[in-house]
Parts: structure tokens; C-alpha cells; sequence
């Protein structure tokens, strides 16, 4: 989506903090620093002969999309502007319900972030990540303090369930509230529906037809970050189709998007059949 990249600020050397909500996903130790494959020069840390997790949850999914389009989009401008490329450093955590972020991460951790974007899978019963994410950003303690500079930007990824998105938007709207109410500007949410689809449609093309839409509502969150700006500032831009929500589950700079019909159809089938 070359809309990225046009007019956007200069995205190198940003410092993004990947922070995975954990609601009853995939077990880890509070506040770990998670494997990326983003390794190398611009990468999140990595611990020794850690590697990504051969099951990730459809919220480490989601991330590991929006690092890859940060990254791509970030040469992709470079090239067009005949400069260097200095790829963006992303600094990943996994944060469980009830626990605080550490209170130190390797290179600095969240402090020095430019932006955090966080990831979760609202699932019903789940803990609310909302609640999760309010616990950590209004804890007085050092080590909250210490993990997010007061005033960064904060934007988020949900995968939900329900094929509208419901089970979701409330949720985002929930933490757009606590991060306004914590001083930290809402860049703005992306749902994503059906996200027990995500690991199989992760494997199809990005921009193919089955996850074309899922792909571009990441591609807005990426150009928000680029440009310095919230999801509804730069709608125009992108031509992208806010989500018009309703006045009980309203939330600021929100974009829906789905796997489409047909494939979530075929998928949901054969996962109803044990295919």
C-alpha cells in the first residue's frame, strides 16, 4: 500500500514497544520479553536460543503482521526518497493479567519507546485486557513508571471472535478511555473478527483476496505511526472506511476488518468437520 508511505515523517530509528496482552492465551512468565523474529539490527531484544513460539496467539499474530509492514513500508520509503533505510527497533512484552510491566527490559525496555502498540484476544471470560492494560499504565509504582514514558502514543490490535466484531469493541473502547485518562494520545484500535481464523489466515498472502482487508487495516495502524497522527486523522489519506460504531460500544479511531466471506465459510467448516 504505497498510501504508507506518502507524506509520511521520517519512521527511522523509531522505538516501538510490542505489548501482548495475555487473556488466557498461551502461558509465560509475567512481563517476558518475547522471542521475535524480527532479529538482528531493529529488532526487539531476544534471549539466547529463544526463538518465536511454535503456537503464537492470534495476539502475537497480530504484532508480528504489524512489525513486518512497519519494517517493509520503512525501505520501501527510504528507497523512494533515496536515503538509507535504518529499520524501526521494536522491544516486545508479554503482560498477564494481574501483573505489572518490568520494571527494566533489555536496551532501555518500553521507556524509550516512540509509540507502544498493544495486542489481545478478547475472548469471552477471558480476563478484560482493558483492565489489564489500565492496571499497568495507572500503577504508581517504579516499575510501571519506568516501563512507559508518560505521553506515548498508545494504539492497539484486538482479535475477536464474533464475526462483527462486538465482543471486541467494547474493549478497545474501554482502553482508549484508560490511555486518555493516563495522558497517552489514542492512535486508535484495529478489530480483527474471526480470530480464531488468524493462524490459518496468517499462512495465505497478505495482500490476497482471503486477507486483503485484515492486511489493510494493519496497514492504516502502520501509517498512523508513521505519520504521528490517530487512525481518524489520517482516514482521509488512506481512504480508509472507519467503522461507524454505535453509541453503546463507541470508541475513537476504530476500524473493523474480516477474513473474507467466503474463505472464513470454507475454514470455518472444515474446522467444524476436524479438517
Amino acid at each position: 500500500m504505497t498510501a504508507a508511505t506518502k507524506g509520511a515523517r521520517e519512521a527511522a530509528g523509531l522505538r516501538v514497544g510490542l505489548i501482548e496482552l495475555d487473556e488466557g492465551c498461551e502461558s509465560r512468565h509475567p512481563g517476558q520479553v518475547c522471542g521475535s523474529r524480527h532479529a538482528g539490527e531493529g529488532s526487539g531484544p531476544q534471549h539466547p536460543g529463544e526463538g518465536p513460539s511454535p503456537n503464537p496467539s492470534p495476539a502475537a499474530l497480530l504484532l508480528d503482521d504489524f512489525a513486518d509492514a512497519l519494517a517493509a513500508y520503512t525501505r520501501i520509503s527510504a528507497r523512494q526518497n533515496g536515503t538509507a533505510a535504518v529499520a524501526p527497533r521494536f522491544v516486545r512484552a508479554r503482560l498477564e493479567a494481574g501483573h505489572r510491566l518490568p520494571a527494566t527490559l533489555e536496551a532501555g525496555g518500553l521507556t524509550g519507546c516512540d509509540v507502544v502498540i498493544c495486542a489481545a484476544c478478547c475472548t469471552t471470560g477471558a480476563p478484560d485486557a482493558a483492565a489489564t492494560l489500565c492496571a499497568a499504565l495507572q500503577d504508581g509504582s517504579a516499575a510501571a513508571n519506568d516501563a512507559v514514558r508518560p505521553g506515548t502514543p498508545i494504539g492497539m490490535l484486538a482479535a475477536g471472535n464474533a464475526h462483527d466484531g462486538s465482543d471486541a469493541r467494547e474493549v478497545v473502547a474501554r482502553a482508549a478511555s484508560t490511555c486518555q485518562s493516563a495522558g497517552h494520545p489514542w492512535i486508535g484500535g484495529v478489530i480483527v473478527t474471526d480470530g480464531a481464523l488468524l493462524p490459518r489466515l496468517m499462512r495465505t498472502p497478505r495482500l490476497g483476496a482471503w486477507r486483503r482487508d485484515v492486511s489493510e487495516a494493519v496497514d492504516c495502524l502502520v501509517a498512523a505511526v508513521r505519520l504521528g497522527r490517530s487512525l481518524d486523522e489520517v482516514e482521509g489519506i488512506l481512504g480508509a472506511g472507519t467503522e461507524n460504531l454505535d453509541a453503546r460500544h463507541r470508541a475513537p479511531s476504530v476500524i473493523v476488518a474480516s477474513p473474507h466471506t467466503l474463505w472464513r465459510s470454507v475454514v470455518s467448516k472444515c474446522r467444524r468437520l476436524g479438517e
